[in-house]
């Protein structure tokens, strides 16, 4: 028979996932449920999950409301019968014990069981304090061995830490979680100095933060840019029907990378510890500036489709990002990505590798430009491609040769 309460965690979505943010809750307290059904939205890494009810029963408490940030394994609501009293419920909520989750990718994987009970001492400092309290401390500049916890077995919540912090600097205290401040009067700053917001970033930004940084501090990047000429795939895109279903450049471009990455398969990879991952087909991620930060949507088997399969199915993708449903099978993987900022007038630009992939493609925009053709100046059509590759698995005569093959197709573009 089913327990009579039922706890709500922030659930572990993939290896890297340390904490979501609640952006909707589908449900309000008194409402019945039933097991599977989904109700609440999370925000985590790129996307929006919906949450399931564990259990079926009245969701009786919402712990933490919209836009509040929770540590995995984290208490976030209560779902109990219609029989259980208020003060079982506040026992309950009261003596729950988030469950220690490891974030350590090679590590063992960690008990996630809600409600698990209390580490020892002798697992150190770390179980007594949340992720989300930690990381607030460091940013306030407090030793956390000072914060005393409120929580089961003196355990410290970002609350203790706000309030510590309260106690030590009453300023502090409303510059710990609010959106928007203007500078303290006793700071540093001239006392001429303009107001400022203080905006959070989401779970979404800080991973895409987090993410970037990694790539950048770690992977080896060397970069190879080649100007191609586009005027003979122009003159083939422009003699498509006009409408909504015709390709774009971009389309045209994936199918020539998606070609070249077969020919190249050392660019079409991944990097996973001492070994390479080379993949059978080219899944390319696909970049798009969604409001919420950067998404990777990506375009399976793309060797394997038209230029016209592959701007339909490109569009699709693109519009999920935006709205925020893209699923998370669809942004996980990949073997190469494309990042295309020549819409925005971008002559040329570098881009960060999307790790574990080794290669990343930035394309600037088409513009007119001389050039000598049949020892005759001329006008052409040109784009400058520039690749990002991670030198540990891409050798440059290797990221040479992909571009040259990526070029050759843009050229002469009757064979996409």
């Amino acid at each position: 028979m089913a327990a009579p309460i039922s706890s709500l965690t922030m659930p572990k979505w993939g290896i890297e996932m340390t904490e979501g943010t609640i952006t909707s809750w589908r449900v309000t307290p008194g409402t019945r449920v039933e097991k599977g059904q989904e109700i609440l939205d999370v925000e985590t890494e790129k996307i929006v999950n919906a949450v399931e009810a564990p259990a079926s029963g009245v969701l009786r408490r919402i712990i933490a409301g919209e836009g509040e940030t929770r540590a995995v394994g984290e208490l976030i609501g209560i779902i109990a019968d219609e029989g259980v009293g208020d003060a079982d419920i506040e026992r309950f909520a009261a003596g729950f014990v988030a469950a220690v989750v490891s974030f350590e990718p090679a590590g063992t994987p960690a008990d996630e069981t809600p409600g698990a009970p209390a580490p020892a001492a002798a697992e150190g400092e770390e179980a007594r304090v949340s992720p989300i309290a930690r990381r607030l401390a460091e940013r306030l500049g407090i030793d956390i061995s000072l914060v005393k916890g409120t929580g089961r077995n003196g355990r410290v919540s970002k609350e203790d830490v706000e309030a510590y912090a309260a106690q030590r600097n009453p300023g502090a205290a409303a510059t710990a979680s609010t959106a928007a401040v203007t500078a303290p009067a006793a700071a540093a700053a001239p006392a001429s100095a303009s107001a400022f917001r203080r905006v959070s970033m989401s779970s979404r930004r800080r991973t895409i933060a987090r993410r970037l940084q990694e790539s950048k501090q770690t992977i080896p990047h060397y970069r190879l840019a080649v100007e191609v000429e586009f005027g003979a795939l122009l003159e083939l895109r422009a003699a498509h029907p006009a409408g909504p279903s015709r390709p774009s450049v971009n389309d045209y471009l994936l199918r020539a990378a998606a070609l070249a990455l077969i020919e190249h398969p050392q660019v079409n990879a991944q990097l996973d510890g001492d070994d390479v991952l080379q993949f059978e087909h080219a899944d390319i991620a696909v970049a798009v500036a969604a409001e919420a930060g950067l998404v990777t949507p990506i375009l399976r088997a793309a060797d394997t489709k038209s230029v016209a399969e592959i701007a339909a199915e490109s569009r699709a993708l693109v519009e999920r990002a935006r709205q925020g449903t893209l699923q998370r099978e669809e942004i996980t993987g990949g073997s190469f990505t494309i990042s295309n900022l020549g819409m925005f007038g971008i002559s040329r630009f570098d881009a960060i590798i999307n790790a574990p992939q080794v290669a990343i493609l930035a394309v600037g925009a088409v513009g007119k430009r001389v050039m000598v053709r049949d020892d005759r100046v001329a006008i052409g059509e040109f784009a400058t491609l520039t690749l990002s590759a991670d030198h540990r698995v891409v050798d440059g005569a290797v990221g040479a040769a992909f571009l040259r093959s990526l070029g050759d197709r843009v050229r002469d573009p009757r064979g996409l």
